[in-house]
């Protein structure tokens, strides 16, 4: 009876963590196809933004004109560069007479005492950047408040209420600058190298596990079976 039960607790246990194991291969294999998606747009040529008849994949590489909005720009808050925090800089960019949201990177918070610089001139030059659609499904720090003073600092990217702040349409997508560009700033990549190591790691964990749980159970069966 005491083997029974000690077999049911660990069993079930072990079967789990084997489970949780494979899942994170799963999701490891998910984030390496993305930064593989993501590596191969970037390789592409630039796309013209006029091309663009239906919504862009994500990643795709374009390249777009048009002028700024220099007195209505967002922060982006609670951004880390190099274990910095600060904020990246969203600005709005009129074409046809729609909006589209440029990232122009991350700017140091200079520890909250005051916002920062983020000025900008309009230039001849053609914006270069690839598309980047943000996930609707966050948790909020805090809420935006969409009705204070210029630049806005804001905790996500809610294109829904940018376009009616700014009564224009406004593109689902936001062009994050390549680097090295007028007007940028410190670009970082949306997808870090080697995404799928973390989850790789964390499979080996539950693995490890699963077989300290079974040596665990056959030690204690076996320990059982000699005090008889």
């Amino acid at each position: 009876m005491t083997k029974t039960i000690k077999l049911l607790f660990f069993l079930p246990l072990i079967v789990i963590c084997i489970i949780l194991g494979f899942w994170q291969i799963d999701r490891g294999q998910e984030k390496l196809a993305i930064y593989n998606a993501f590596t191969d747009k970037l390789k592409s040529t630039p796309i013209d933004y006029k091309r663009f008849k239906n919504r862009p994949e994500q990643f795709t590489q374009t390249y777009v004109k048009g002028n700024y909005l220099p007195n209505m720009q967002f922060l982006l808050d609670n951004k880390v560069f190099k274990k910095v925090a600060g904020y990246e800089v969203i600005t709005p960019l009129i074409v046809n007479g729609k909006i589209i949201l440029i990232n122009r990177g991350w700017v140091n918070s200079n520890n909250r005492q005051s916002l920062p610089d983020i000025s900008i001139e309009n230039t001849d030059e053609p914006i270069t950047g690839y598309v980047y659609y943000y996930n609707s499904n966050f948790y909020d720090l805090a809420d935006d408040n969409y009705v204070s003073s210029w630049p806005l600092l804001i905790q996500n990217i809610e294109i829904q209420k940018i376009s009616k702040l700014l009564n224009m349409d406004v593109e689902p997508y936001v062009v994050i600058m390549n680097k090295q560009q007028v007007n940028s700033y410190n670009i970082q990549n949306v997808i870090t190298e080697n995404p799928q190591l973390k989850h790789y790691m964390y499979a080996g964990q539950w693995f490890l596990f699963s077989i300290v749980g079974f040596i665990f159970m056959i030690i204690l069966i076996r320990k059982e079976k000699h005090n008889e």
